[in-house]
């Protein structure tokens, strides 16, 4: 059983799955977290530099901007370990995975809470 689950874990198939999964949260993190702050609710961000970025650049500018960089640096980064160790990138994007899944559920629990909240306020005017 451990063989076989470390035999997935250094994977290819699992390496690339893992990557487009990676990619398409990362593209849900940007949409959701345009969603919370816009037009310019900076505050709502807790990631402190990704804060300072969208305010100098504007939204959605800053987002858009702060997602190329990350990716310009991770995906060489990725490339070029995962031909020395798939195992640990694997393992990495996985719990990465996890983390930003739930980020991204999170930013769109706020942003269903503060449309309800509107929702409220527009409807008792």
């Amino acid at each position: 059983m451990m063989n076989k689950l470390l035999l997935i874990l250094h994977s290819t198939p699992l390496l690339i799955f893992s990557s487009v999964v990676f990619t398409v949260l990362n593209i849900l993190d940007a949409h959701s977290t345009w969603l919370v702050i816009r037009p310019n609710h900076y505050e709502r961000e807790r990631n402190p530099i990704a804060r300072w970025i969208f305010k100098k650049l504007g939204l959605p500018r800053g987002i858009i901007l702060f997602k190329i960089a990350i990716f310009a640096i991770l995906i060489p980064a990725g490339a070029l370990y995962a031909t020395w160790e798939p195992l640990t990138l694997n393992i990495v994007l996985i719990v990465a995975n996890l983390i930003f899944g739930l980020v991204v559920w999170n930013n769109y629990r706020i942003h269903r809470r503060l449309q309800r909240a509107v929702t409220v306020v527009s409807d008792g005017s």
